[in-house]
C-alpha cells in the first residue's frame, strides 16, 4: 500500500480546467483526479480505463488528509503522473509531479516499515 498525503496548493481551479471555478483552489487529490482525465496521446485503452477507475474509487475513499492506493494502482499512477502533458506550469504542481518522480511516496512507505529482527 502506498499513501499520499494531500496537500493544499494555491492552484485556482480555472488554471488547470479551462471552465473551471475561479475560487476554488485545488490540493493533489484534485491535480490527481485532473491528470486521470488528461487523454494520453493515442486515447485511452481498455486497461487504460479499468487502471484510472480504480484510482478514482481510491480517491473517492480517500480521508481529508491521505490518500492509499494498493501497489498496483499506485504504479499506474505514477506512469499517469509521469507521462501527462500539463496545459499549466505551476511551482506546486512541479513539487507534486517532483515527488513522483523522486520516489517520495515510496520512500515513504519503506521509512513506515519497522525494521526486520
Amino acid at each position: 500500500m502506498k499513501k499520499i498525503k494531500i496537500e493544499k496548493t494555491e492552484i485556482i481551479e480555472s488554471k488547470v480546467k479551462f471552465q473551471g471555478d475561479t475560487e476554488k483552489t485545488l490540493d493533489y487529490k484534485d491535480l490527481i483526479e485532473h491528470a486521470l482525465d488528461i487523454v494520453p496521446q493515442n486515447g485511452f485503452t481498455p486497461k487504460d480505463i479499468r487502471d484510472r477507475n480504480r484510482i478514482q474509487e481510491a480517491l473517492d475513499k480517500a480521508t481529508p488528509n491521505v490518500i492509499t492506493l494498493e501497489d498496483a494502482d499506485y504504479e499506474a499512477l505514477e506512469k499517469i503522473m509521469k507521462e501527462s502533458r500539463w496545459t499549466l506550469r505551476d511551482k506546486e504542481l512541479n513539487k507534486l509531479l517532483q515527488n513522483f518522480e523522486d520516489g517520495v511516496y515510496k520512500k515513504e512507505e519503506e521509512e513506515a516499515k519497522p525494521a526486520k529482527k
